[in-house]
């Protein structure tokens, strides 16, 4: 598969270096060239984890990035000032083993609070680079998801083919105040600055709005590369190219956003909260987050028990502004309640729907117009089995 690839002037590969202890390939290096002009949207965790620290400088000196460092298996966080150090000695490995023209930034997922095993990571970057046609990157950047998150899509701009690709990972610790887990988007269109607002927006929009468990990581990292291998800027651009692309590139990273959720650890079912009617994008998404996190909204979806209730109580706490008489739901395609008042249903009817691996809430709050829309996941019993166990 292609994916961060798929874009003109990206190589990509991987391998395992004895980080993982199921063997599975834990270290992936990818490369732009030329260098691409680079975005960043990290964790807002205040434990963020010593390559989250570095690529924030990194992005903020306004270097062009050539290489992305990645190794799953370890985070990389809480580990101190040494992990810092594992970091500039990672790049300083990178950059004395293969041409480096450009900044670098590192991504680590994994088990936090243990160091970095430094000499089999400096090994595994020394091999990557020797085997540069090495093709597993997505697996290199994957740890308790059960398949590859990509995807890619091309477009006809100012009369020339502009390319993106993308490659995420998650599954576990999954909660959005920036961008929630390690993802990658590259494209060869030419982007000033100036396009973080965009970036930013597309990154509210997909990864900001999943959920798996509520629990937002150390180690968060959402990137953007863009490196004019096209031969198109986007500042050439008319305004309805600059609108197709902006599209193509916000609908890449929703399916990359969703993909997660689909993988969710333990999950079975695939939840979309829409919230409509809010007085404020705010109180949309706050409404949104609120049902979406709620264990107990989580576990009926997953027991198939229709118990609606739930999303209303979870609404109501949501810190948003709510008129009961105003608010109706839909609950799996179905309206539950409207006026401040429980409708007659079929409850068969509805617990058919429950079984349904896509399932949806829809909530209206009858007070303007603003809208958002959460994906997440029910809660499982082997989500406990397999974060009981997580470390073993």
């Amino acid at each position: 598969m292609k994916n961060v690839t798929f874009p003109k002037g990206f190589s990509a590969g991987g391998r395992a270096c004895g980080i993982k202890k199921n063997g599975n390939p834990d270290v992936g290096i990818l490369k732009s060239e030329p260098p691409a002009v680079g975005f960043g949207a990290f964790t807002r965790n205040a434990a963020a984890a010593a390559p989250v620290l570095y690529c924030r400088e990194t992005l903020a000196s306004g270097a062009k990035i050539s290489h992305v460092l990645v190794n799953s298996g370890n985070a990389n966080a809480a580990t101190g000032p040494k992990g810092y150090e594992d970091v500039l000695t990672s790049v300083a490995q990178l950059r004395a083993s293969t041409k480096v023209e450009g900044g670098v930034l590192v991504s680590s997922t994994g088990v936090i609070g243990e160091p970095l095993p430094m000499d089999a990571l400096k090994r595994g970057i020394e091999d990557l680079c020797r085997q540069s046609s090495t093709s597993d990157f997505h697996a290199a950047i994957m740890t308790t998801d059960t398949f590859e998150k990509t995807g890619e899509v091309a477009l006809q701009l100012g009369g020339k083919e502009v390319r993106l690709g993308g490659a995420a990972k998650g599954a576990g610790m999954i909660c959005p105040n920036m961008a929630t887990m390690l993802a990658y988007v590259t494209t060869d269109m030419g982007l000033d600055a100036d396009y973080k607002t965009v970036f930013l927006d597309a990154v509210d929009r997909s990864f900001n709005s999943i959920t798996v468990d509520g629990d937002m990581s150390t180690n968060d990292t959402a990137l953007l590369l863009a490196n004019g291998a096209s031969g198109v800027h986007y500042a050439s651009l008319s305004a309805a190219d600059k609108v197709l692309f902006d599209s193509a590139l916000q609908e890449l990273m929703r399916g990359l956003a969703q993909a997660i959720v689909r993988d969710g650890e333990g999950a079975t079912k695939f939840i979309a909260v829409n919230v409509a009617g809010a007085a404020s994008e705010s109180d949309a998404r706050s409404v949104a987050r609120a049902v979406s996190n709620s264990p107990l909204v989580k576990t009926a979806f997953f027991g198939g028990d229709a118990n609606w209730g739930r999303v209303l109580a979870a609404a109501g706490y949501s810190g948003a502004a709510l008129e009961m008489p105003k608010l109706s739901l839909e609950f799996c395609g179905v309206k539950v309640f409207a006026n401040g008042v429980p409708l007659t249903r079929d409850e068969e009817d509805l617990a058919q729907r429950m079984k349904a691996k896509d399932v949806s809430v829809k909530l209206d709050l009858g007070l303007g117009k603003a809208a958002w829309t959460y994906w997440t996941c029910d809660l499982s019993y082997d989500y406990v089995k397999i974060n009981g166990s997580y470390r073993s």
